[in-house]
């Protein structure tokens, strides 16, 4: 049994040496992936991942991160219509905040648009929105990215 067991990790280990010869280049990042960790601990290996990925956890940043581009994050879907998304969001943040309160609006019906929630799936984005409304609006002070972060948290639950 020991030595199948020495066999299995030794042939583990050895995959796993081949596959990183073809693996992806190297992310700026460790395994922890983007955020406020990764800048801090950067892409040190081993046991430091875990304090990297505390970080971010702890910090609520690396969801902001993948949202806009920043903190070591590639740019995502968001960060190419960021800037429509903040424009939207600046002139029409009270009246989202009532569709949402409602569960359904024009402006709320828009805002999904702009975060290309597909039609059918809009109903379901709508209720967890609502249901949710104190987790998007956490203060009356409420800044438009912190929204955006809480939609993307909330939503991806």
């Amino acid at each position: 049994m020991k030595k199948m067991l020495l066999v299995a990790v030794a042939v583990t280990l050895s995959l796993m040496l081949v596959g990183s010869a073809f693996a992806a280049p190297k992310a700026a990042y460790g395994s922890a992936g983007c955020g406020l960790g990764s800048i801090i601990f950067q892409d040190q290996p081993g046991i430091v991942q875990i304090f990297a990925a505390t970080t971010n956890g702890t910090s609520g940043n690396q969801t902001f991160g993948i949202t806009t581009g920043t903190s070591n994050c590639p740019a995502g879907v968001l960060s190419a219509k960021n800037e429509t998304l903040n424009q939207f969001l600046a002139a029409n943040l009270d009246n989202l905040a009532k569709d949402i309160a409602m569960g359904n609006g024009e402006t709320l019906e828009a805002f999904a648009e702009l975060l290309q929630i597909p039609a059918e799936n809009r109903a379901g984005f709508n209720e967890k929105l609502q249901s949710n409304f104190v987790r998007i609006f956490t203060s009356q002070t409420v800044e438009l990215a912190s929204v955006v972060d809480n939609v993307i948290t909330v939503s991806s639950n």
